[in-house]
């Protein structure tokens, strides 16, 4: 089986594919390997990253609004430490020894007034004290209430140890009450309503308080004008564990709403205060603003007080439509970070509950705030990414021009010499003159051009031996009076020597190539049956000599004429008639004898005939075993 034949192609389209296989291919599957790994690396890297990053940024504003709490934290502690300092206080002096002395002063501020209340009058130490009212089935111990005194200093110190601190007091099971600064609580509070009724009496007492801690009320409206505030309350007992009464500490609330409102917290983010309930006590304007909240309305504060006005809440955690879902997660944790969205934007939610009161403070920021340096980071990552792909494009866009520029230099020195080579061994072929070949500057084309020079030479020199051989053989035949002669078997062209000529006694400018049946002509019609069998002999023995005599006449002025009308002598090859498409050479020889002969009938008597041997043989044959060239010799027997 043959190999299939590759197609032919130009030496730069050759180069070309070479170094695109060799080197664009291979390059190519390395750096689109390398910017695989690099995309899954940078992928895996910047997802860590950024993870890092957020969870950092998540941790430093939880640490902000965990410093905002700890801070808080510590002064309601400090608050709560001020009640317990005071309750202790208080409830030494309440067991104390009835004779202990009282200052004459002490007795005479108090007094007893028309509706039944004793109680003191304002003096210059600002001190309040009384009974307020007196209740029946309530015995009123005026000695104990005057034993109280001792505790004003105490009183005083609390209320100037924090700014937040407003009013400090001690009330008595009996409702002795006993504070500062001095509130005239007659005129405030109705004659028959009972100290016990209020929050900071009754959720410190052993009904709603049995492990007797320091409670904190919620936030009410203060009867003595000082705003909405909260208290810190501890109950004091006797040794035998009786309930003696409460000491607390009022705070107001703008001074803790006003320090949650002024907090700074990274981002932007404010901050919210709640109550254990999830009530908000201190919500900023961004905060009203963000969750479009109704501004908080104030109770007239004008109105006489007979029970606890509670603060209204403006934002409640379950209520509300952003919180209602973290809501039970907000108040059952002490602390958190969750996202929220708010109209469709994500936001960061921190909290912490304060210990002593149980207060939530909860800050907001929003996510594109708290990571905007991230998913800063996250686009210079994917900068950089792109960078790298546009780089490569562009890199390789520059190879490609490169490597065409490259291809064609290479090419160019290739196919030049190549060409020049070619068209050196033409002109050798043919038989020119050629110049030597410069140096091409590639070894293996010098080679070929010295190679090329080498059988140039060699062929001239052949040449001039084939030359030199063939004047001797031409004068040898000369000298002998022979004739050569050669035969174009598929196109039935006679080349004959011009010795022949001279054999028949012609003259030497008849044509030396002519067609097989004007060569056929010249035959006596009585040897051309022989002369053809001589043919198809030569033909068909591969090579094996024939020969045979037969008689040959000089081509006359006619013969010459209908050679030349023919076209021989301007075409140098046969018609239709002489080409191998003929059907055999017997056909072609009897129809040349049947002219000849009607010819040479007409001039038999005037006719010279001159005897010839002719030998020959086939001397070429094409790839299928088909005679292609027969070549011979005649030689003049008489």
């Amino acid at each position: 089986m043959s190999e299939s034949k590759q197609p032919a192609v130009t030496i730069k389209k050759w180069v070309w594919r070479a170094l695109f296989t060799s080197t664009m291919i291979p390059l190519l599957l390395v750096e689109t390997a390398l910017v695989a790994v690099y995309f899954v690396s940078n992928d895996e890297i910047r997802d860590a990253n950024l993870n890092y990053l957020q969870s950092q940024s998540s941790s430093e504003l939880n640490l902000a609004m965990l410093r905002e709490a700890k801070s808080l934290s510590q002064q309601l502690e400090h608050v709560q430490n001020l009640s317990r300092g005071l309750g202790a206080q208080a409830g030494e002096l309440a067991m104390g020894d009835a004779g202990t002395g009282v200052a004459a002063r002490e007795v005479a501020r108090h007094a007893s007034l028309p509706s039944g209340v004793w109680a003191s009058q304002q003096t210059a130490d600002n001190q309040g004290s009384g009974f307020y009212p007196a209740l029946p089935g309530l015995e009123q111990d005026i000695p104990m209430a005057l034993r109280m005194t001792a505790v004003d200093p105490i009183m005083r110190s609390v209320v100037s140890s924090h700014s937040a601190v407003v009013q400090s007091f001690v009330t008595m099971a009996d409702c002795y009450v006993r504070l500062f600064p001095y509130v005239d609580l007659a005129s405030l509070v109705p004659a028959d309503h009972d100290c016990r009724d209020f929050s900071f009496f009754y959720l410190a007492a052993p009904e709603a308080n049995p492990s007797r801690n320091t409670i904190w009320t919620d936030i009410y409206e203060d009867p003595a004008g000082n705003g909405w505030m909260t208290s810190a309350v501890s109950p004091f007992h006797s040794e035998q564990g009786e309930f003696l009464g409460v000491a607390g500490v009022d705070m107001t609330l703008d001074v803790i709403v006003n320090q949650v409102l002024a907090m700074e917290l990274p981002w932007q983010g404010f901050a919210m205060l709640f109550d254990a309930e999830g009530r908000s006590l201190a919500v900023p304007r961004a905060g009203e603003q963000l969750l479009s909240l109704l501004p908080l309305e104030i109770p007239d504060a004008n109105d006489l007080q007979e029970e606890d006005v509670i603060r209204p809440a403006q934002l409640e955690l379950k209520g509300h439509d952003v919180f209602k879902r973290l809501a039970p997660r907000i108040l059952e944790q002490r602390r958190g970070l969750e996202s929220v969205n708010v109209a469709g934007a994500p936001y960061k939610v921190a909290w912490d509950r304060l210990p002593g009161n149980g207060w939530i403070m909860l800050s907001m920021v929003e996510e594109s705030a708290v990571f905007f340096r991230t998913a800063e980071i996250g686009r210079n990552f994917q900068l950089v990414g792109m960078a790298l792909v546009g780089g490569l494009i562009l890199f390789y866009f520059t190879f490609f021009i490169l490597m065409s520029w490259r291809t064609h230099h290479i090419s160019r020195r290739l196919s030049v010499p190549l060409a020049e080579l070619r068209e050196r061994l033409h002109r050798i072929g043919m038989g020119a003159e050629v110049e030597s070949a410069g140096g091409s500057g590639i070894v293996e084309l010098d080679d070929a051009n010295a190679t090329a020079e080498e059988m140039y030479q060699r062929l001239r020199q052949t040449q001039k031996e084939l030359q030199s051989s063939e004047r001797r053989l031409l004068d040898s035949l000369e000298a002998s009076g022979d004739s050569l002669w050669e035969m174009d078997i598929p196109e039935r062209i006679v080349q004959i020597h011009p010795n022949l000529w001279k054999m028949l006694g012609a003259s030497g400018h008849e044509p030396l190539a002519i067609r097989e049946m004007d060569f056929d002509r010249l035959i006596h019609p009585e040897d051309l049956e022989q002369v053809h069998a001589l043919r198809h002999k030569i033909i068909t023995t591969y090579g094996e000599s024939c020969e045979c005599q037969y008689r040959m006449r000089a081509p006359q002025e006619e013969d010459l004429q209908q050679i030349e009308a023919m076209g021989m002598n301007e075409a140098g090859m046969a018609d239709a008639t002489g080409k191998a498409g003929d059907k055999s050479v017997q056909q072609r020889g009897l129809s040349a004898d049947d002219d000849g002969e009607h010819e040479d009938g007409e001039r038999a008597s005037g006719t010279r005939w001159v005897l010839l041997s002719s030998r020959g043989r086939v001397v070429s044959w094409d790839a299928e075993g088909n005679a292609l060239k027969a070549a011979g010799m005649h030689i003049r027997i008489r």
